[in-house]
């Protein structure tokens, strides 16, 4: 589900990819106990909502990053590193 997500954001179906990752992989992905999943699940999310750009989603968005971020560097990922990135590019104190 995944991948299709990545397909839709990439044509620019931006409420479709939200739909999928919200409604699909993150449920499973909680339910599996799978964190380093979560977290990348929620960062692409993240990244959505801050290419949407609607009412809110700044929000949401800088939200799910800071999970992300605490999440990737409780477990010491290189992807602590690249959510700070996004942090930054997006305007947010990493």
């Amino acid at each position: 589900m995944g991948k299709i997500a990545d397909i839709l954001q990439a044509r620019g179906r931006l409420d479709e990819a939200l739909r999928i990752r919200r409604e699909a992989q993150l449920p499973v992905f909680d339910q599996l106990g799978a964190r380093r999943f979560i977290l990348v699940c929620q960062a692409k999310t993240a990244l959505t909502l801050l290419t949407r750009s609607r009412s809110g989603d700044r929000e949401e968005a800088e939200r799910l990053l800071r999970l992300a971020l605490a999440a990737a560097d409780d477990m010491r990922l290189p992807e602590a590193g690249q959510i700070r990135e996004i942090l930054t590019n997006a305007g947010f104190d990493a």
